[in-house]
């Protein structure tokens, strides 16, 4: 249970991470500048991937 919960919040903190992003990249007009956004919420979701596949291995 405790790793279903924790996969749960890494996807939802990637859903977060790129909708911050695109809100930033918006209001900013410059999308470079929040670059390290989208990969915060690349790397969780890589993360969230791969705990996913080694629970069902």
């Amino acid at each position: 249970m405790n790793q279903k919960l924790s996969n749960t919040i890494l996807l939802s903190l990637a859903f977060v991470a790129i909708v911050i992003g695109i809100h930033r990249s918006i209001e900013e007009k410059d999308i470079a500048g929040n670059y390290w956004i989208f990969m915060i919420a690349l790397v969780l979701f890589i993360v969230y991937r791969h705990r996913k596949k080694n629970t069902k291995a």
